[in-house]
């Protein structure tokens, strides 16, 4: 059967307003208006801030009813044509379920971001309708490339990736809705309301900051929760600034990603530019695209 795509919300154009939300942990101002610069001189679109866009509420982006207010405003004006996160963190959870997501179902927009935004994604993806995994806008000025990735996945663009290869390539090919993100946020999300399959799709993961010991046992949480066993294909991307035990694990975050899918035959490629360094390559989540593996080479394209 032909994999078939998630709704696509409608490309943005030149001079569209573009929400600047803050759903996560505290946005310093300085890298908010360098993302704002970009956003308005580089895309070229006009941003426009949440109301709590600054608010500071301990580590949190104002309180949990701040945020989910000033997020509410910014799905529900019909004049603002996507909505871009400030930054991750951690909070996006704590609200996702209390956002009334009825009229941005009717007249759906395209939102960014990455990291904590993960369960955004996988909320959406499970009404049905695509979203970007990309940069936001504290990692705009990061690389030139990645940006004009996301503009490509804004304006509606077919998106074409072709990156370096890995030892650890399980080479291939496959086709399939691209889904994914944070694999602590994955994990997270099992069981929840916005729990989602990821039979016959091409899923794609990265983190940050984590013991090794606890990417083994988010891939075994994956694992049992049979999450991993009817993929399409697999992209591992950037597994930036891990931590070790004072025992160490013993283990390479792609060592431990590939133990866990070994059993598997479909196509996997490593250190794919997905993530928490520089270059991060925009996604639309539930667009259909082909993988193609290779030991020296990858490509990802929009079909």
């Amino acid at each position: 059967m032909k994999p078939k795509a998630l709704i696509s919300p409608p490309p943005l154009k030149k001079g569209d307003k573009v929400g600047i939300v803050s759903l996560s942990s505290v946005l310093d101002e300085k890298r908010l208006l360098e993302g704002k610069e970009i956003i308005e001189n580089d895309l070229g679109f006009e941003a426009v801030y949440s109301k709590n866009i600054l608010n500071v509420h301990h580590n949190f982006a104002g309180t949990d009813e701040e945020k989910i207010l000033a997020f509410q405003e910014m799905l529900d004006n019909p004049e603002i044509k996507g909505i871009i996160a400030g930054r991750g963190g951690y909070g996006a959870s704590k609200i996702i379920d209390k956002v009334n997501w009825e009229t941005f179902k009717q007249n759906p927009k395209w939102l960014v971001g990455f990291s904590d935004l993960t369960v955004v994604h996988q909320k959406l993806q499970s009404f049905g309708i695509q979203s970007i995994h990309g940069p936001m806008m504290v990692t705009l000025k990061d690389d030139k490339k990645s940006t004009t990735s996301l503009k490509n996945a804004l304006t509606g663009k077919n998106l074409k990736y072709k990156e370096k290869g890995h030892h650890f390539n399980r080479e291939g090919e496959c086709q399939g809705q691209v889904v994914g993100g944070n694999l602590c946020l994955l994990a997270h999300n099992i069981g929840s309301t916005s729990d989602i399959s990821f039979d016959n799709k091409i899923l794609f993961l990265e983190d940050v900051g984590e013991f090794l010991y606890n990417i083994d046992r988010m891939m075994v949480q994956l694992r049992r929760a049979g999450k991993l066993k009817n993929l399409a294909g697999l992209i591992v991307g950037q597994f930036s600034d891990l931590k070790e035990t004072t025992v160490p694990f013993g283990k390479t975050a792609f060592e431990i990603i590939e133990e866990h899918v070994s059993e598997f035959s479909y196509p996997v490629t490593y250190d794919f530019p997905i993530g928490h360094e520089n270059e991060n390559r925009a996604i639309r989540c539930g667009e259909i695209m082909k993988l193609e593996v290779l030991k020296d080479m990858v490509k990802l394209s929009s079909i």
